[in-house]
């Protein structure tokens, strides 16, 4: 029996992202509001607006936090959507460039930021 190829996402009426994900690996970090707690996690598949991310201790977050991504000093403000095992999906609200940023809010991210692209 052939199997039929499944739909493109963008036909996919069961689909609910608004934008096409493309896979990752990406080391970062979940942060709260204040980063008086930072979980380490591992980005697996990201868009414009959301992302996939697997973390060791996903009942610890909370409903709001920051992603915080190593690698290319980005975080983004986030909301946690659905948590499934060691999975969590998150909405992507919005961006920052922690390698440019001055913004005072920001300088906790920049501080986790700064200190683990020294590893």
């Amino acid at each position: 029996m052939n199997a039929l190829p499944s739909q493109p996402a963008e036909l996919d009426p069961h689909e609910r992202r608004r934008g096409a994900r493309h896979r990752a690996l990406l080391a970062a970090k979940m942060a709260t509001e204040d980063a008086s707690m930072t979980v380490d996690c591992v980005i697996r598949n990201l868009s414009d607006t959301g992302a996939l991310v697997e973390t060791p201790s996903p009942q610890l977050l909370p409903a709001e936090l920051h992603l915080v991504q190593l690698k290319d000093g980005v975080a983004w403000d986030a909301r946690v959507v659905w948590r499934r095992g060691h999975q969590v999906g998150l909405e992507l609200v919005a961006r920052h460039d922690l390698r440019e940023s001055t913004d005072v809010q920001l300088r906790a991210l920049r501080r986790i930021w700064s200190m683990m692209a020294l590893r």
